[in-house]
C-alpha cells in the first residue's frame, strides 16, 4: 500500500513539473549594422571599391532535434555600389586616338537599397555557451535611389587641363536585383537578455545592376555590371519568450 501511495505521489509531481516549466522557444530576432565594402564585377575593366552602411533586423527558427540547423529571414538597408571608371571616346568625331585618355571620369556609385534575404544556418554551441555558425542564403536588392560622386579630368584647350568635382543624383542601375550571400559568425552570451553577435558576410551578385555599360562610351563595347559586396557587422540577438504548458 505504501509503495502505491509513493508511486502515486511521484507520478503528481512529475506532472505538476511538467506544467509548470516553460517550453523552449525556437524562435528568435535580431538586430545588426556594421560597414559594406562594395565593388563592381571585372566585367568591365577600371573598376575600384567604395563604402557603405548596412543595418536591419531579422527573426530566425532553430530547425531539427539537435538545434544545428537555423534558418533566417533578413529585411533591411544596404548602401551597395562600387566606382567606375568612363573614358571619353571621341575618336568617332575624327579626333586623335590619345583623346580617349585625355577625358576621364572616375565615379563612386551609392545604391541606396532594401535588402531582403534568406539564408540556412549550420551552428554548433561550445562548452563555453557561446556559438559559432555558417550558412548560405540568396537575397534582392530593392534600389529607391542612387547618388554619384565624380571626379572629370578633360583638356579644355590643347596641353591644358581641368578637374572638377562634385556629387548628384543619377538613375543608370536597374532597380533590383538578386544576389548569393555567405555568412559566418559568432554569438556570445551576456549578463542581460539579448546576445552580442558578430557576423562577416561576402555578397555575390547574380543579376547586372546595370545593363549596357561601356567603359568608353561605345555601343559596341557592352556589358553588364554586377555589385559585390564584403559586409562586416555587430548586433544583437534573442529569442522570443516561450509559453508555459498549458493544463489539462
Amino acid at each position: 500500500m505504501s509503495t502505491v501511495i509513493v508511486m502515486t505521489f511521484t507520478s503528481i509531481f512529475s506532472v505538476a513539473n511538467a506544467q509548470d516549466a516553460p517550453t523552449t522557444s525556437k524562435y528568435g530576432w535580431g538586430l545588426t549594422n556594421g560597414i559594406s565594402v562594395n565593388n563592381f564585377t571585372y566585367d568591365q575593366p577600371h573598376n575600384g571599391m567604395n563604402l557603405g552602411y548596412t543595418g536591419g533586423g531579422f527573426i530566425d527558427r532553430t530547425l531539427g532535434t539537435k538545434n544545428r540547423l537555423r534558418l533566417r529571414l533578413n529585411l533591411g538597408y544596404t548602401g551597395a555600389g562600387g566606382q567606375l571608371t568612363t573614358f571619353k571616346d571621341d575618336t568617332r568625331y575624327g579626333f586623335d586616338n590619345m583623346f580617349t585618355f585625355k577625358n576621364a571620369k572616375q565615379s563612386s556609385y551609392l545604391l541606396h537599397s532594401v535588402d531582403s534575404w534568406l539564408s540556412l544556418f549550420y551552428q554548433k554551441q561550445t562548452k563555453n555557451d557561446w556559438k559559432y555558425y555558417v550558412g548560405l542564403g540568396a537575397g534582392m536588392e530593392n534600389k529607391f535611389f542612387e547618388t554619384e560622386r565624380y571626379q572629370k579630368t578633360g583638356e579644355f584647350l590643347s596641353g591644358i587641363y581641368g578637374t572638377v568635382q562634385d556629387q548628384q543624383f543619377s538613375n543608370r542601375f536597374e532597380n533590383y536585383w538578386f544576389n548569393g550571400n555567405l555568412t559566418a559568425g559568432i554569438e556570445l552570451p551576456t549578463s542581460k537578455k539579448v546576445n552580442f553577435i558578430i557576423e562577416a558576410r561576402y555578397l555575390y551578385g547574380l543579376t547586372a545592376a546595370r545593363n549596357n555599360y561601356s567603359y568608353i562610351e561605345f555601343d559596341g563595347v557592352m556589358g553588364e555590371v554586377r555589385t559585390n559586396a564584403f559586409q562586416l557587422t555587430v548586433g544583437v540577438r534573442n529569442m522570443f519568450k516561450a509559453g508555459k504548458a498549458k493544463t489539462k
